[in-house]
């Protein structure tokens, strides 16, 4: 820390000016050092985190990750014998919400919702996930997952890709498609628009986001600010996962409603 002091004038007034200064660094290394410093008050968050809650007195932070609509391929074991085999589906997606929280560096739970317009405020209502896996209050069934990472953003990237790339079975009894036949008829209606599941009507979830949010973090709903996300450009998006190995047959989902 440095300290000086010069005479000011402006106009017929002269000043007698003292001021320190707590560091100096050259005008050519002042971007790397804005940079440096940027690096390291801000922790690498999710991909497509529209909103992040960190609690300071219990060190327990939420994480609000959407994805755009596309479409997927999923596995799905709808047989509970072990030596069926699941059934490889491409469908399509409205956008889909995670909700991930974390304690300290380990994550605490994984929860998913569905919209048909992507999030503008923690106010939005949510719509139930009818994914497999997943219970009526968006819970995803994580089993014996274990994700790594050297952040927690990292390892909450990796947990929703693990989602993806489970097997789903029938360990949860999801919520119900809002049409018959299935993950046939889903895979059928997406092949014939890839947009289809944006004009579906899902049943709502009887919390908005900022409950969610709120019950995660252990905070009352009124404790979180009434913020509103970047909005992001909105684009229709295909996901080309590897194709797991074709299976001829197959049974129709038992499920479907």
């Amino acid at each position: 820390m440095q300290s000086r002091t010069f005479l000011r004038i402006e106009g017929d007034l002269v000043s007698l000016v003292s001021e320190v200064i707590d560091r100096e660094v050259a005008l050519p290394d002042l971007l790397a050092e804005l940079t440096t410093t940027q690096v390291q008050l801000s922790p690498r968050l999710p991909t497509g985190c529209r909103f992040w809650v960190r609690t300071g007195t219990t060190d327990r932070q939420v994480f609000v990750a959407e994805q755009a609509p596309m479409r997927r391929t999923i596995e799905y074991h709808a047989s509970r014998r072990h030596d069926s085999e699941p059934t490889s589906y491409r469908i399509a997606l409205p956008y889909v919400v995670f909700v991930v929280s974390t304690y300290g560096e380990q994550i605490e739970g994984l929860s998913t919702y569905f919209r048909t317009a992507p999030l503008r405020s923690l106010d939005d209502q949510l719509c139930s996930s009818t994914l497999p896996n997943t219970n009526d209050d968006g819970i995803v069934c994580l089993g014996s997952v274990r994700v790594g990472g050297a952040t927690v953003g990292e390892r909450v990237d990796a947990l929703i890709g693990a989602f993806w790339a489970s097997r789903f079975n029938q360990d949860l009894r999801r919520h119900p498609l809002p049409f018959s036949g299935g993950f046939r008829s889903w895979a059928s209606r997406s092949r014939r628009d890839p947009l289809a599941a944006l004009s579906l009507t899902y049943d709502p979830y009887w919390r908005t986001l900022r409950q969610v949010v709120a019950q995660m973090a252990g905070v009352a709903p009124t404790d979180l600010p009434a913020v509103v996300p970047i909005p992001e450009e909105e684009t229709e998006i295909d996901v080309r996962t590897p194709e797991p190995p074709s299976i001829e047959g197959g049974d129709a989902d038992a499920l479907a409603s």
